[in-house]
């Protein structure tokens, strides 16, 4: 999802055959489709794009080149959202479902599911895939400050 001008005129005209404006209320409805799908949400900047916000992905972990990278290859693709995933133990079955949903393979499952901090971004699919609601982020000062989006405007 291209975020703002010129970036999103630029997709307009450059792919006019797969691109269109969306309203404010169809961006929200597709990051919660994309989330209820256990996609990832990333916001991505690059200095060669006006140094500053400018895409919003909806990832799925067996396609995202950033995930792969930084999975297979331990390459600093992302950054933390300032959250790590916390696990309620009296509310987890060990089904699997947060560890199979896992982009970063932060979650193993021996009796409970654990949450392996050094490899958790923080990025909330565990939370929302966990059929028992077992799952939560926590703000963690150690993994930096979370981004906030509503600064942007």
């Amino acid at each position: 999802m291209a975020i703002g001008q010129p970036f999103a005129d630029f997709m307009l005209e450059h792919h006019p055959q797969s691109s269109r404006l969306l309203t404010q209320a169809e961006a929200l409805d597709l990051l919660r489709a994309e989330h209820e799908r256990g996609h990832l949400h990333s916001a991505w900047f690059k200095d060669a794009m006006l140094n500053r916000f400018y895409a919003i992905c909806n990832c799925c972990k067996c396609c995202c080149g950033g995930i792969k990278a930084m999975v297979k290859y331990g390459a600093p693709m992302m950054a933390s959202s300032g959250y790590v995933a916390q696990v309620d133990e009296t509310l987890c079955v060990a089904c699997d479902t947060c560890k199979d949903a896992c982009p970063f393979r932060a979650i193993q499952v021996d009796g409970t599911a654990v949450v392996k901090w050094e490899a958790c971004m923080g990025c909330g699919v565990c939370v929302g895939q966990c059929p028992n609601k077992a799952m939560s982020l926590v703000r963690d000062e150690k993994k930096g400050v979370p981004f906030d989006v509503r600064l942007l405007a």
